[in-house]
Order: C-alpha cells, then structure tokens, then sequence
C-alpha cells in the first residue's frame, strides 16, 4: 500500500501539460522531417522514431533517478564531460573539418549536447555553496565553464560553445550576480569580437559576412538565408499546406530536415503556423520557469535557470537564422530538429526537472 501511495503521488506531481507541450512539439517535428525528406525514403522519420523512444526512456530513466543524485554526481559528470572533448580532439572522427561525434555503429552522439546538461548542474553545485558573491567566485564559475566550453570551440563548434557562455551567464543571473560584473563580463565579451575574428574559420567568417548581406554569396554561403528567406516568406499567412512546400521539395532549400526545419514548417504552415509553434515553446518555457519559483531548493533555481537559457536561446538562434535575422550557426531547434544528441540530452533535462517536483527526503538521505 505504500509503495502504491508513493507511485500515486509521484504521478499526481507530473507536469501533464508541459509533457503534452513537448510530445506535440515532437510530433510536429517528425512530421515536418517526413515533409522535408519526402521522396528520399523514410530512414530519416525512421531514426526521428527511434530517437524519441530512446528520449523518452531516457526521461524517465533520469525522472526516477533524481535531481538531487545528480547534483551530488555533477563533479565527477563534469571532470568525465571534459576527458571526453579533449579525446575527441585526437580521436574523433571528423565530419565537415570538426571533431563533434561519436559514432557507435549507426549513430553518431554528440557529447557537447549533454555537455549543456552537465554544465547545468555543475554550475547549480558550485553556486548554491557559494554565498559570496564576490568577484573570486566570479572568476572561478569562468574557470569551471571556460574548461569545457573552449574545448568546444576547439572542435570547432561554435554554435554550441556560445550555448555555454549562455547557460554560464543565465545561471550567474539567477544567483544573484552583482550587476557591476555583469557589465564587465559583457564588455569583455564585445572586446573578444575583434580579437577573436582571426582565429575564426574561413566559413565561420563568411557566415556571418552574409548574414550582414547575403548577396555577398548569393550562391554559396547566402545561399542557405536567401532560400530559407524565401520558404518562410512564401508560406504567406496559412501556408501553402503539408507536402506542398516548394522549397524543399525541389531541394532549393538546404538542410532542411535540421538546421532549416522551420523553414519547411513555416512555408507549409504560414504565419499562424509558425505562431502556434512559437506559443508552444512560450508555454514550456514559462512551465519550466514555475518549477524554479515554487522549488526552495536553490541549486533547482540556478539549474532552471541555466536549463531555460540553453532552450531559449535555441529556439531563438534557429528561428531567427531560418529567417535571416541572425547568422547561421546550425543549432537544433529543440525537439523539431532531426537528430538524437539534442533531443535525448533535453529529455534527460526534462526528466530532471520533472523530478524537481518530488520531495521525497528520505530517498537521499
């Protein structure tokens, strides 16, 4: 009887609606992948399938095991997580000139997206212990981000490195940072712009030369903007309806299955598409949001923080790149995106903060 108690409460504690919010968004996503691939087979929706049920065991997985557990096991995730970038500097295999995956048989994983995860908790550790909010501690949560995130950078990604300055920047925000070295660590950010641009890659440099003016190279690197412009664009106000967009149907449009996956949706879906999408991604952010309010455990606060930074800052860099509002680094957008490594490590996210809910004390004492 009590185990059958327990098991009622923790149903009883699920986020019913945010868990719909994120089958829907998932669901749109396969579908959407089988209208942008349609003609090439179904290998693409068929891994999409197999990715979910992988996430979805995930989640559960990381549900039943705790919030608390993994905060506890953070450290030792973190020292594993940068091992395993500096290795797939040397071992990795490269694809496009970067060292980003692992590939076991016909998957490949992408460690740098659990990265964000683990970073996540790390941070939500460290904090929480510290309630000096001086400029030393300051510096040493640079320190703990800076020795994965540059390794990151190193291989190269720097879609996701810039993901963990944002997750590093949203978690100093939630703990309560003084606003004198928020603006110092802002300005030193804009002083590493043009320090930076050297050490850049010649396709890194000329991506964001075209999202200043995409006719720079309006049939290579503009290209991408310019196509996927045209798809959003011509979707008008309800879309020209699924199967029916003609961008990626005559392979005008690139990637579309991953980096332009909105571009496809909106083309097909129109405006109120688009919009609904974009209010479902509202929705799961503020239902993310209300965990870290009603939770009185700070480390959940600090890792809803960072959790919600990581998501929102996908979502905005995907849409925003699909319409040529910003330039095109080739993050996922969040469970729409084909790919395994972005939507298992946000299940696992989700799991977490799902089991934030709980308050059983006596399962980690």
């Amino acid at each position: 009887m009590a185990e059958s108690s327990k098991l009622k409460q923790v149903f009883a504690s699920l986020d019913l609606p945010l868990i719909a919010a994120i089958a829907i968004l998932y669901g749109l996503g396969v579908m959407t992948i089988y209208s942008a691939t349609y003609g090439q087979g179904l290998g693409y929706v068929e891994r999409q399938l197999i990715n979910g049920i992988v996430a979805a065991m995930a989640m559960v997985v990381f549900f039943f095991i705790g919030v608390r557990r993994f905060f506890e096991w953070s450290y030792l995730l973190y020292g594993l997580l940068v091992i395993s970038l500096i290795a797939l500097l040397f071992l990795g295999d490269a694809t496009r000139g970067s060292h980003r995956w692992i590939y076991l048989g016909g998957f490949a994983f992408q460690p740098s997206e659990m990265g964000k995860l683990i970073l996540c908790l790390a941070l939500a550790r460290f904090l929480a212990l510290k309630k000096d909010k001086s400029f030393s501690n300051f510096l040493k949560v640079l320190g703990l981000s800076a020795a994965s995130g540059l390794f990151v950078l190193l291989q190269p990604d720097l879609g996701s490195s810039i993901i963990y300055v944002v997750i590093t920047i949203s978690c100093l925000w939630v703990w309560g940072l003084p606003k004198k070295y928020f603006a110092a660590l802002v300005g030193s950010c804009l002083a590493c712009i043009p320090i930076g641009w050297p050490f850049l890659r010649d396709y890194q440099k000329l991506r964001i030369l075209t999202f200043l003016n995409p006719n720079i190279d309006p049939l290579g690197a503009g290209y991408n903007v310019i196509q996927s412009r045209i798809a959003v664009g011509s979707g008008g106000v309800f879309g020209k309806g699924f199967l029916k967009g003609t961008q990626s149907k005559l392979q005008f449009l690139p990637e579309p299955h991953t980096d332009f996956i909105f571009g496809v949706f909106a083309e097909e879906f129109g405006f109120v598409g688009a919009f609904l999408v974009l209010c479902l991604y509202a929705f799961v952010l503020w239902r993310i949001l209300l965990v870290g309010l009603k939770s009185k455990d700070l480390r959940v606060k600090i890792f809803v923080g960072g959790f919600t930074g990581w998501i929102l800052f996908h979502v905005f860099e995907s849409v925003g790149m699909s319409m040529g509002l910003l330039p095109v680094t080739g993050l996922a957008l969040p469970f729409m995106s084909y790919g395994g490594s972005s939507i298992i490590s946000l299940s696992c996210g989700f799991g977490l903060l799902l089991s934030a809910c709980l308050d059983f004390p006596k399962r980690y004492e």
